[in-house]
């Protein structure tokens, strides 16, 4: 298949399906909660995007089949929506809380692998590993946790 077709079926097929999944599986009484986490994680995912690709640690080919709006459409639908997926799930039992986070973690390791193996969507400029991206999820994820823990937690226990 040709590399072009493969990316553009690869990341558009995925954020597809993932909104497929999203309508039919969130918890549709608990928007109220979930979308502060989705904005939250949209801002700092498109920060992240932004520092990245200003000091060149990864870069979009501008030959990428989706070149610029795979930033757009990652930042504010792909991750957010991941993202309040896993706020969906989260437990208090602190078990299940570090699985859920090794699955997640885990999952987006496995499509960052093949997206830098098979597609042109983006690819890792100097002092770039998969060691680094590793620990970006798992911070993403720690961030989650915190931002739930003092946004409903604290916050909203005022009002």
């Amino acid at each position: 298949m040709n590399i072009i077709l493969w990316t553009r079926l690869f990341f558009y097929g995925n954020v597809i399906l993932l909104l497929i999944i999203f309508f039919k599986f969130i918890h549709k009484e608990r928007l109220h909660q979930l979308i502060p986490i989705g904005l939250f994680i949209a801002v700092e995912n498109y920060t992240v995007e932004i520092i990245g690709l200003h000091y060149k640690i990864w870069k979009y080919p501008l030959d990428n089949p989706g070149y610029p709006e795979v930033i757009i459409i990652s930042s504010l639908f792909y991750f957010p929506i991941v993202a309040m997926f896993f706020y969906q799930y989260l437990s208090e039992s602190i078990p299940k809380t570090i699985l859920l986070i090794l699955t997640f973690v885990g999952s987006n390791m496995i499509i960052e692998i093949i997206t830098l193996k098979t597609t042109r969507l983006f690819v890792y400029g100097k002092n770039m590993n998969l060691l680094i991206a590793f620990f970006m999820y798992l911070f993403a994820y720690i961030l989650i946790i915190l931002f739930q823990y003092f946004y409903h937690k604290k916050l909203l226990k005022r009002s």
